[in-house]
């Protein structure tokens, strides 16, 4: 945003807007890129990377119990903007598995930890981030329209499901993740023709996974 926006926006006076973007960009938790470019700058991106150290070190075990009652891979999802990052992976023993790389980043609108996080958010912010054309990943990746109802539905059943829309072959089931430091997703990943066998053994252990972290944190809290 420029300066300007940020003092419509904010009801300051634009010198005061700009004596605080100086001192914030000085301290390097905002960037000036050009006249309309006021951005996060590199140590707020890295106070958020410690946040997720912190979920993903307390994730772990439960990531693990729920591969290991799944036989599939666990995973912990993150937003990144109009994608969502790979926190941690739990992979599956199967020979035949999907094995998702920690650090990497996916589609945040045809993945099923992506859409979990995209049911939190109001449709009219779901369109502002991702404009009302979405790039066709798969035969099956939704259009806009198709995605808005998958939402609702979302929001409805505390599930998300993706079989074939980012990856063909590949299928996730996914649910929340409510934490003091935002929203995250749990997704359970792996061949879409195993995973369409297990759905409701699946949705279980993911419920109890989410219920499980949840409790766990708030003691911790």
């Amino acid at each position: 945003m420029s300066l300007g926006a940020i003092a419509k926006k904010s009801g300051l006076p634009r010198s005061t807007v700009q004596r605080m973007v100086d001192a914030l960009v000085h301290e390097e938790l905002l960037e000036v890129r050009g006249p309309g470019g006021v951005c996060l700058g590199p140590a707020l991106m890295r106070l958020a990377s410690h946040s997720h150290v912190d979920i993903t070190q307390k994730s772990r075990p439960y990531l693990e119990e729920l591969s290991r009652v799944t036989g599939e891979t666990a995973v912990l999802i993150g937003a990144s903007g109009s994608e969502v990052l790979i926190l941690h992976s739990v992979v599956s023993p199967h020979a035949l598995r999907v094995a998702p790389v920690a650090g990497n980043f996916l589609s945040i609108y045809a993945t099923a930890g992506g859409k979990i996080l995209l049911a939190a958010m109001h449709d009219d912010a779901v369109l502002k981030m991702l404009g009302a054309e979405l790039k066709r990943l798969t035969p099956k990746t939704p259009t806009f329209k198709q995605l808005l109802v998958q939402l609702e539905e979302i929001r409805n059943s505390g599930f998300a499901l993706d079989f074939d829309e980012h990856t063909i072959g590949v299928g996730a089931i996914a649910v929340g993740l409510q934490t003091p430091q935002g929203q995250y997703a749990i997704d359970v990943v792996g061949p879409v023709w195993r995973m369409e066998q297990s759905i409701d053994t699946i949705k279980a252990a993911l419920t109890k996974c989410q219920k499980d972290l949840s409790d766990a944190m708030r003691t911790i809290a």
